[in-house]
């Protein structure tokens, strides 16, 4: 089949999620069974996984996950090679895995309190870490003739950030970057490479909304509420789909309003 015409279901039923046990990913995960994909996804704590496998509770032929730093090439290979072996090759992936560091001394500025070491750890986990997922899975996407590339940003890659550190807001814009370069060089092979860029979006992370650091983002929200993590899987159901093969090379903010480009 020619890389431009339109697939059915089955031509995409095995998704690889990263970051997949908690808040976005975790939801990520939950919308993709629900379409009926075969979906595996990875975490770096075993423990986060156990219970992501517990609260999903899926049959073993539609869901599987193990602890995998998405940083040790070796290691997600090895992931992939399972994969591929237990239910063929992957068509949708998807790169949610992300760290982002807080500030300790709020009357600080971010530069003065970020290392050396802790810059290289949120640019590997962050930047480097879907750059290896893309060049690992690439090639059979590339046989095959199709693909769907999802890489999750943030807001802070977008605009001013007002809550995050440098490592985060350069590791995030950088991810945009990335995204429109494979999606220049997959598109002839039937692949689409998109990025979601979340606002503040109410997770076990981000904590609950009436804390200090919600509140006031919820000022500079038009819309008037913060996001949901279910609100962002429905958009990467969406570009993981066949009907989503003329999008590619874009980001898409789901922020309420406080970013609009």
């Amino acid at each position: 089949m020619k890389p431009g015409k339109l697939r059915t279901h089955s031509d995409r039923r095995v998704a690889f999620v990263t970051g997949g046990a908690r808040g976005i990913g975790h939801e990520i995960v939950r919308r993709f069974l629900a379409d009926g994909y075969q979906v595996a996804f990875v975490a770096t704590k075993a423990e986060h996984v156990q219970r992501a496998l517990g609260d999903l509770s899926r049959p073993e032929d539609q869901l599987c996950a193990e602890r995998i730093d998405v940083t040790r090439q070796e290691e997600v290979a090895g992931f992939v090679e399972r994969i591929q072996a237990r239910w063929g090759e992957i068509a949708v992936l998807v790169n949610n895995a992300g760290i982002s560091p807080k500030r300790e001394d709020e009357d600080e500025p971010w530069l003065s309190q970020t290392s050396l070491e802790e810059w290289a750890r949120v640019i590997d986990v962050n930047l480097n870490g879907p750059f290896i997922l893309m060049r690992l899975l690439a090639p059979a996407m590339i046989a095959k003739g199709y693909g769907r590339i999802i890489n999750i940003g943030s807001l802070a890659g977008r605009a001013m950030p007002l809550i995050a550190g440098p490592h985060y807001a350069a590791s995030k814009a950088g991810l945009v970057g990335l995204t429109r370069a494979a999606a220049r060089d997959l598109a002839p092979h039937g692949i689409t490479v998109n990025c979601i860029a979340p606002g503040r979006i109410l997770t076990d992370l981000t904590g609950p909304p009436e804390t200090a650091v919600n509140r006031s983002a919820l000022n500079r929200i038009p819309v008037g509420r913060l996001g949901t993590a279910e609100e962002v899987a429905h958009v990467a159901a969406f570009l993981a789909s066949p009907m989503a093969g003329f999008i590619t090379g874009v980001t898409v903010d789901i922020t309420g309003g406080e970013f609009a480009a």
